[in-house]
């Protein structure tokens, strides 16, 4: 079982040159412009298929009309194949489950519940086990994964590693009831997430049908000595660079899966 997984770029252009037995993350948490189309996600789960490894589509919130003309990405990944989509808007969740019920689908960082502002770590005023606590969410929940296992399938949920913890909730394994991973990602955490663009002079993404992807150009250092640490912003979001060890990576048996980051996605 492959249990690393590395981005390849919004469209999995870099899967050739991922290690081999690395499975292949493509797609965007944060921007709609930032998903492959469904050629593009052909061409990739083909070259997925062909290299025997998994494939990780990430994908952001929608709107009705965005997500409408995303339909046909998500038709592009037939019923069986090895891949895996990580879902961070409900809406999305419940379309999905209905319209596609064969896809394997996780519950992506967005929605998972972490609160992963560098004020947080930093707080002089927030205890050990109250830092922890921000750590948490629905991951940490056995009725929480039971209920969105039985209701909407989802196999798995997404999470940041942080210095100083290991990943929150992921000491025992799953329920039997509730089947489900942990797809850790690292080195670079998720902040938060704006509807205003940046690159396209704070225009919402939403405001074009196409956009040419100038954030991919670059990404800006965002310093105030309140956070604690810098962070970088790329496009709509915010990281934070967290290294440190991924627990369980390589453990037999171990529910943890890696989502390793090149550069900033």
């Amino acid at each position: 079982m492959t249990t690393e997984y590395r981005y390849a770029g919004p469209d999995g252009e870099g899967i050739d040159s991922l290690p081999r037995g690395v499975g292949a993350a493509i797609g965007s948490e944060y921007c709609v412009h930032l998903l492959p189309g469904a050629p593009e996600m052909a061409r990739v789960r083909a070259a997925a298929a062909a290299r025997e490894v998994p494939l990780l589509l990430l994908t952001p919130y929608f709107r009705d009309a965005e997500l409408k003309r995303a339909i046909p990405l998500f038709r592009a990944i037939p019923e069986g194949a090895d891949a895996v989509v990580a879902v961070n808007d409900w809406g999305v969740l419940l379309a999905l489950r209905v319209l596609f019920p064969g896809l394997r689908l996780t519950v992506g960082r967005l929605l998972s519940g972490q609160k992963r502002c560098p004020r947080v770590e930093a707080s002089p005023r927030l205890s050990a086990e109250e830092k922890a606590w921000h750590r948490q969410g629905l991951f940490s929940s056995a009725p929480a994964r039971k209920y969105l296992a039985e209701k909407f399938g989802v196999s798995g949920f997404h999470i940041d590693a942080f210095d100083g913890a290991d990943a929150p909730g992921a000491g025992d394994a799953p329920d039997a009831s509730a089947p489900s991973f942990l797809f850790v990602h690292a080195p670079y955490a998720i902040v938060t997430v704006s509807d205003a663009c940046p690159w396209l002079g704070g225009r919402s993404s939403s405001s074009l049908a196409r956009c040419p992807r100038p954030c991919r150009d670059g990404a800006v250092l965002l310093r105030e000595p309140s956070m604690g640490g810098e962070m970088i912003q790329r496009g709509k979001a915010r990281f934070v660079r967290a290294d440190c060890p991924l627990p369980g990576k390589g453990r037999r048996g171990s529910p943890l899966l890696s989502v390793l980051y090149d550069e900033i996605p």
